[in-house]
């Protein structure tokens, strides 16, 4: 079908929903926001982080966008950025941050790879996403360890007043389909729910404008460089998925006060990895590896028990304990059409822990709250299957105090500070023969220990006529990843840990009753910055010194009329490489430009809602001589925009037909050097819920 056929389809499509008769009235609460999810006592999203630069997507916003992961619907937040490259895993940066130095968190608690710091997110579904909440830069001390430059919570849904069942299913060009199903209920002081679904795929396409380009296989052991196209338009090479996921949910609330749940969540995912078009990497001597590859197994088993009980009137703690369980296998081939399989490479991972949280309303204008984290990060990695596994694991552990006063007149402050630590309490490496590969011993390493305190201040003020100004400065640090530290081609022991001094202030202000205006802006100053410096594969870890970023947002939501609402935004950061040592100010992966713009209206009669998204992302580099390899090349990623549109009918009450198609003007572009961006696909869906 070609892409004039596509564009008729959907033109038809669109009329006909738009003729559809509405529904009679408005349905009951399907879901509620899960109560104990925050970094809080309170459940209110406002308690913590009052005082920085915070923002929320809802689950409402997510349909609008048919974001189907987390990544996607994180991609048009303002002041973050999203892009996808090797191992098709999508990246979340945060004004600068990458998502390894941010706190990733589902309902409270942390979810990462415990070698990576972090999670492809585009594993989690936003089928049972009740809201989103990010944190930039001055992140609460009560969050925990390793919130450089910020958090991200991803809040789930559990059961309303009313019995809730909903199933959602989707179909789209290059075999995509989707579906969903959830039931949850809410009897007495006993609740559950539930939801399934999973999502298969042929493939995603590049844009129909895309130009293939030469590019090198260069292979080692014995070494050979060979030009290849390595991509050549239509449907991306190796981009098919498939995935299975379950959440589960079981709450106990006898009283306002008291609250018992327990969660499971499970993330299955099967995916191909396509190849950079500019070049690809292939070692032949055991244990192989290969940039040619495909991950068959990505998975993620978790459970968390949460409790929370008010021990005495205006004093009262919460806690959570987890257990998670993440594997994932890594197939390298020797050759870009995968028929030759030449080594499976395993990570076994599991992150154990908990955290207490208590909340003392000391007197009406005063609130102390504390936080204690602790959590045991294992990892198990092999770089082919017979080699025996080498280990390492780590203890990481916070303790953070803070206290919010009223000082009157809407004026309020809040202080705070945390002390960090983190241990190595084992890590082995295996050693092979130079020659043959074989596997001779495991080698015990450095096990580095560290501890940083991070104090934060801040001010918030809320007028009665619904403006916001508010200021933080905060000390943050970041503790070296697993892999930074121990991996077997790129690992330091010597690491130090990051440290980041940022600084926020904002202002939140309504201009009359149909427009609302949001300002931001932002200092971080990066000290012992971790970087691979240089752009080969073997390339170790390095503190690379100071790096600052700087810059402001801005968001105008505007509301001219009841059926519409108009979102515009702006992001704008300047980061420069300040070390003493240095080649370049120029800062790789973090743009100087990124604006957005959303709009939805319902056409009256029908009720048909229209919605449309866009976003732009200005140029940036990908990759930047050093003073170790300072005769690199500087390769930059040019801007692109990208337009998405959905248009949504509920043609009887409780049953919805949707309409969607992501970037719309099939823009060629790539989000990361060598690694070409998904072109203009199509769905088509439909909902029931009752």
């Amino acid at each position: 079908m070609n892409n004039s056929s596509r564009l008729l389809i959907l033109g038809v499509t669109c009329i006909g929903l738009t003729s559809l008769p509405a529904r009679a009235e408005d349905p009951p609460p399907e879901y509620e926001a899960y109560s104990l999810a925050r970094v809080t006592v309170t459940a209110e999203a406002d308690e913590v982080d009052a005082t920085a630069l915070t923002v929320a997507v809802t689950a409402e916003e997510i349909a609008a966008h048919n974001a189907k992961n987390v990544a996607e619907a994180l991609a048009s937040v303002p002041g973050l950025r999203v892009s996808t490259g090797r191992k098709n895993e999508p990246t979340v940066y945060v004004h600068g941050f990458d998502q390894s130095r941010v706190q990733v968190l589902i309902d409270g608690v942390p979810y990462y790879e415990t070698n990576y710091g972090k999670l492809d997110l585009a594993q989690i579904p936003t089928d049972n996403v009740a809201r989103i909440e990010i944190t930039k830069g001055a992140a609460s001390v009560l969050s925990g360890a390793n919130a450089l430059g910020g958090t991200i919570n991803i809040i789930s849904k559990t059961a309303a007043t009313t019995p809730h069942t909903e199933i959602r299913a989707e179909g789209g060009d290059w075999a995509t389909g989707r579906f969903s199903a959830t039931h949850g209920q809410r009897s007495g002081a006993l609740s559950y729910w539930l939801n399934v679904s999973g999502e298969t795929s042929g493939g995603t396409p590049v844009s129909g404008s895309y130009d293939p380009k030469v590019g090198t296989i260069v292979q080692k052991n014995p070494s050979k460089t060979t030009p290849a196209v390595l991509e050549d338009g239509g449907k991306r090479q190796h981009s098919d998925t498939k995935s299975l996921n379950v959440w589960g949910k079981v709450g106990w609330e006898p009283s306002a006060t008291s609250a018992l749940f327990v969660n499971v969540h499970y993330f299955d995912r099967d995916k191909g990895a396509p190849s950079s078009t500019e070049s690809v990497q292939v070692f032949l001597k055991r244990p192989a590896f290969s940039q040619f590859n495909q991950i068959p197994t990505y998975r993620d088993l978790g459970v968390d028990l949460d409790g929370k009980h008010q021990l005495a009137p205006g004093f009262t703690l919460k806690a959570k304990g987890f257990y998670h369980v993440h594997v994932d296998d890594f197939v390298s081939y020797k050759d870009p059409e995968h028929r030759e399989q030449i080594a499976v490479s395993r990570y076994d991972d599991t992150l154990a822990g908990g955290s207490l949280l208590g909340e003392w309303k000391m007197a009406p204008s005063n609130t102390l709250r504390l936080a204690a984290h602790l959590k045991d990060d294992a990892h198990r990695e092999r770089d082919d299957a017979y080699l025996p596994f080498a280990e390492s694991s780590s203890i990481t552990g916070s303790v953070g105090l803070e206290d919010s006063l009223e000082l009157g007149k809407g004026l309020s402050a809040v202080a705070g500070i945390s002390a960090d630590w983190f241990d190595v309490s084992n890590a082995t490496r295996n050693i092979t023969d130079g020659t043959t590969g074989d596997f001779v011993r495991q080698d015990p390493l450095a096990t580095p220990s560290d501890s940083q305190v991070n104090p934060m201040a801040g001010l918030v003020w809320r007028s009665a006529t619904g403006t916001v100004v508010n200021a933080a400065l905060a000390r943050k640090s970041r503790f070296p990843t697993l892999s930074q530290l121990y991996s077997s081609k790129n690992g330091n022991t010597a690491l130090k840990s990051e440290k980041s001094l940022n600084t926020t202030v904002s202002l939140s202000q309504p201009l009359g009753a149909a427009v609302r205006l949001e300002l931001g802006a932002f200092y971080y100053d990066v000290r012992n910055l971790i970087s691979r410096n240089g752009s080969g594969t073997l390339n170790i870890y390095q503190n690379i010194g100071k790096v600052r970023m700087a810059g402001f947002e801005t968001v105008v939501e505007v509301t001219p009329v009841p059926d519409l609402s108009l979102r515009a935004d702006y992001t704008y950061v300047h980061s420069a490489d300040q070390s003493d040592v240095r080649v370049t100010d120029d800062v790789t992966n973090v743009p100087a430009h990124k604006a957005g713009f959303l709009a939805q209206y319902t056409i009256p009669g029908p009720r048909t809602v229209l919605d449309l998204d866009a976003v732009y992302v200005g140029s940036m580099y990908s990759s930047l001589p050093s003073p170790i390899y300072p005769t690199d090349p500087v390769k930059e990623v040019g801007g692109y925009t990208l337009l998405g549109a959905k248009v949504t009918q509920e043609v009887v009450k409780g049953v919805k037909l949707h309409v969607a198609v992501r970037n719309f003007l099939d823009a060629d572009y790539e989000s990361e050097s060598g690694f070409p961006g998904q072109g203009r696909t199509f769905a088509v869906g439909a909902s029931a819920s009752f």
